[in-house]
């Protein structure tokens, strides 16, 4: 296992899936829909399909961007990612 972030796992995973798969990030979330978000501590992040949100979550900036070096905390993350994945990829393929 290499020492990807929580960010280049997913990107790269996602573009191995689909190539018009996109992933974006915004510092700012809407108050009513994320009471919790934390300005300059967490970040939103889309995925879009055909300039289309078809999935969105928070999470913290810290996880998004620090390389995983343990081999404990790679395993959470991934196991992390590879469910977001396969809600994208349910998402696109069953639409």
């Amino acid at each position: 296992m290499n020492t990807l972030s929580y960010e280049k796992y997913l990107t790269d995973r996602i573009n191995s899936i689909a190539p018009f798969l996109k992933i974006k990030t915004y510092k700012t979330a809407n108050k009513i829909n994320y009471p919790i978000f934390e300005r300059n501590k967490d970040l939103r992040i889309q995925f879009h399909h055909n300039n289309e949100c078809i999935y969105e979550f928070i999470v913290e900036r810290t996880f998004w961007l620090t390389s995983n070096k343990n081999k404990e905390d790679k395993r959470w993350m991934r196991q992390h990612a590879d469910l977001k994945i396969d809600m994208v990829k349910n998402a696109v393929y069953k639409k």
